[in-house]
């Protein structure tokens, strides 16, 4: 196969070099090198934000209407569906994504999420408030300017959509920075912007390591709003970085959650949300439910169930039509999941499925293959119960009643997701009250988007995405007071 070429993207055109080297992009499915990534120094940063400025304040942006910034995203999703193939392509190749879920999910999602926001371009409402006679209040909702979206290697193309769809809807620019390990898709999609008529500068793409292209780009004056998805850690020096500036930050972090099977569930829905949940993306996917909460009464039938359902998960070739779990997506994040299943079985975890290294044949020897995994006797405070692997490993916690599988759910330091199964309904809802995450599903899995917001708690972050609630992340507020008594003091009563 041809090596690619690909590198920062400004004013509509993309270009061969970024002045800071480049990087080797790999198909985690083989190990091979697929693409050449220019990477961007400070400076080229500093004139793709310009650029995006630029575009920003030029007339014709700013006297584009709401409804004119909803039709180029309803002419967006439809170049999206057009191009869903060349997509697919470009994930396959780059994240190794099972192609079933890249057709049936992703893609479709990407589109939908694409209309949501286009639906809500025009429906960005202020309020009059309720103030003295002789005045007339109100409060309205702005663009920040320019805005940064961070994007993670875990979902890229999905990503792309949750942060350019809000950012445009609200009237903003958006500079992307895709993960320097999964480009591909991100430049497509803003080429692709392009192609539905937005204008030249209001999606630019700035390439290269978060630790280089990244944070110019946070530090940049001109970015007054940052989008981050990724690691907490990263999004810890991120709020720093843009601490200096009083800049506003949005961060989807880490997560560490808990699927809840209590006594009366329907233990083969649950069975199949646990594994869907743990192992789909090969465990990266930061509300993925890693950690398995089951009643004692029943945790040696329902974990038996969930071992005949895992054995049957197919792991390979992200082609295959029947692969349900395709390559860890990084060398990295492959190495850090076999080094937290060794460390778990150090801390007393006992295996009952996987384990370590899969091993598969012909062109996908090279690739970064890990076995789901199932680790039991898992107790809070070991690091496997409390730490985010961000690989295909469960852990599996029994608990006696309803009050310890809170305490449990809720004594790690993330608060992203949820899952809760019971036929009780007055139970589901004192768990989705007590339990301290952003999103809880009951009876039910990585259902409601793009409708729901995902507001985390705790260490997993600040701010919201998707949902209403997530356009107006993208608006920074202003309120007006109109006088129209020329008797009346001035202010302050005088």
């Amino acid at each position: 196969m041809k090596i690619m070429k690909i590198g920062p993207l400004m004013d509509g055109k993309e270009l061969r070099t970024g002045g800071a080297g480049f990087f080797n992009v790999v198909n985690p499915a083989t190990g091979a090198v697929i693409a050449r990534e220019a990477c961007c120094e400070d400076a080229t940063v500093g004139r793709i934000v310009e650029s995006s400025a630029q575009a920003f304040a030029s007339p014709g942006w700013q006297r584009l209407a709401p409804s004119g910034r909803a039709r180029l995203l309803l002419r967006l999703a439809d170049v999206v569906e057009a191009h869903a193939e060349e997509l697919i392509e470009l994930e396959l190749l780059d994240v190794g994504k099972p192609v079933t879920q890249l057709r049936a999910g992703e893609l479709p999602l990407t589109a939908q999420i694409i209309r949501f926001y286009a639906g809500a371009a025009d429906k960005i409402e202020g309020a009059v408030k309720s103030t003295a006679a002789g005045s007339f209040s109100l409060t309205t909702w702005e663009p920040y300017g320019v805005v940064a979206g961070i994007l993670p290697w875990n979902y890229p193309l999905v990503n792309v959509a949750m942060k350019v769809a809000p950012a445009i809807a609200a009237g903003n620019a958006i500079v992307l920075k895709p993960s320097v390990e999964t480009p591909l898709t991100a430049i497509a999609f803003a080429k692709l912007c392009l192609k539905a008529g937005f204008p030249k500068g209001i999606v630019n793409v700035a390439t290269g390591p978060g630790s280089g292209a990244g944070n110019a780009l946070v530090k940049h004056p001109l970015v007054k709003k940052v989008s981050f998805t990724g690691s907490t850690a990263v999004g810890q020096a991120i709020q720093k970085l843009a601490a200096d500036r009083m800049k506003a930050v949005n961060l989807e972090c880490g997560g560490k959650n808990a699927i809840i099977v209590f006594a009366d569930a329907d233990f083969e829905r649950a069975a199949q949300a646990a594994a869907i949940s743990a192992f789909v993306n090969a465990g990266q996917l930061c509300v993925s439910c890693s950690r398995l909460l089951v009643q004692r009464s029943v945790a040696a039938k329902f974990t038996k169930l969930l071992q005949e359902k895992v054995k049957r998960i197919t792991v390979g070739d992200p082609r295959d039509a029947k692969t349900l779990v395709g390559p860890m997506i990084t060398r990295a994040q492959y190495e850090s999941t076999l080094a937290a299943i060794k460390e778990g079985l150090a801390e007393g975890c006992t295996v009952l499925c996987g384990g370590g290294r899969l091993k598969l044949r012909g062109k996908l020897t090279g690739g970064f293959w890990v076995q789901p995994t199932i680790l039991a006797d898992v107790k809070p405070g070991m690091k496997v119960h409390d730490q985010e692997i961000f690989g295909p490993v469960l852990s599996v916690s029994r608990f006696r009643d309803e009050t310890e599988a809170i305490a449990i759910s809720n004594s790690v330091e993330y608060g992203l997701s949820g899952s809760v199964w019971t036929r009780d309904g007055e139970r589901a809802l004192r768990m989705v009250r007590a339990l301290d995450t952003g999103i809880i599903w009951v009876n039910t899995m990585l259902t409601g988007y793009p409708e729901i917001p995902v507001p985390p708690h705790k260490m997993s972050g600040t701010g919201v995405e998707l949902g209403v609630e997530g356009l107006l992340a993208y608006c920074k507020r202003k309120s007006a007071v109109l006088g129209y008594d020329t008797c009346a003091p001035v202010g302050w009563g005088l």
